[in-house]
């Protein structure tokens, strides 16, 4: 009886340390859930945080680059409009300057016109009243007379010639035309034995535009050119042509004189002084003597 009543209690001791182990284990993996779902939330809330860092950083980064453009284009509006503020200041100041440079070249050729111009006039026309008034009996006389008059009325013309590129701004082919054939015209008066041409090829382009220093220049060297030619040729044509070669503009002065040896070194001279103005406005000159058939000038800018 005893025995059956102790085998009975030893059961239930057993059963309920049985149900004890089982409720401390589900206790235990309760509590290590729970553990787990902290440490997962902690690790969820630190990816967050992370994350909003990142994105954080991110959005940073894009309102700093956004703020830098905007910034930068507003440096590059103010930069474009004080840069072409300045540009329009300078341009109205050189604008004003030559504005200033032309009103003084206008005053100076006027001033030319007035004095040396008028006073060179009255030496000519004194010039012509000695030989209508006296009788010159001596030859001499009367070709020094002449050569004085001549060089006089040269002078006055050259005068001219220096006024009309003072008061350009530029030159170009129509104005360098003009300018020769009125030249020619005036050589005409004292040369009516010679015939002096002037042509335009039909290829050059009478638009172009040279600055008044290399138009006057060339005008000078053509001129100078004639000059030597009625001067020291015996000539009965001299012809000024103007073409275009390549991109360059050729001007040539030619005539059919023979010359003299006499007169080579003159040429000489006369060709160094022509060939330094046409360099000092970067052009070229070649002087071509051809014995007894002729002599050449070429211009070519």
């Amino acid at each position: 009886m005893n025995n059956t009543r102790i085998i009975a209690l030893n059961s239930d001791v057993n059963n309920y340390t049985a149900t004890s182990v089982e409720t401390d284990i589900k206790i235990e993996a309760k509590h290590r859930i729970l553990k787990n779902r902290v440490v997962l939330a902690e690790q969820q809330l630190k990816v967050q945080n992370q994350n909003y860092l990142i994105f954080g950083g991110i959005s940073l980064v894009i309102i700093l680059s956004v703020m830098a453009c905007l910034i930068y284009s507003q440096y590059q509006l103010n930069y474009n409009h004080s840069k072409k503020e300045k540009q329009l200041k300078a341009a109205l100041l050189k604008m004003e300057t030559q504005n200033k440079h032309q009103e003084q070249r206008l005053k100076i050729s006027n001033d030319l016109h007035h004095t040396i111009g008028e006073q060179l006039t009255s030496i000519i026309s004194s010039l012509d009243n000695l030989k209508y008034t006296f009788a010159i009996n001596d030859e001499r006389l009367k070709e020094k007379l002449k050569t004085i008059s001549s060089f006089t009325s040269q002078a006055s013309y050259e005068l001219r010639d220096a006024i009309w590129a003072m008061t350009k701004t530029e030159i170009t082919i129509l104005d360098l035309q003009a300018r020769i054939l009125n030249y020619i015209d005036f050589l005409k008066l004292q040369h009516a034995n010679i015939q002096l041409l002037f042509k335009v090829s039909t290829d050059v382009d009478t638009s172009v535009n040279f600055s008044v220093l290399k138009g006057f220049a060339i005008y000078s060297v053509i001129q100078e050119s004639i000059q030597h030619s009625l001067t020291y040729e015996d000539v009965s044509m001299v012809k000024v042509t103007v073409r275009t070669m390549v991109s360059n503009m050729v001007f040539k002065i030619s005539n059919n004189g023979t010359g003299s040896r006499t007169s080579t070194k003159i040429r000489g001279n006369g060709h160094n002084s022509m060939e330094k103005r046409i360099q000092s406005v970067g052009g070229e000159l070649e002087f071509i003597f051809l014995e007894n058939a002729g002599n050449e000038i070429i211009i070519t800018i």
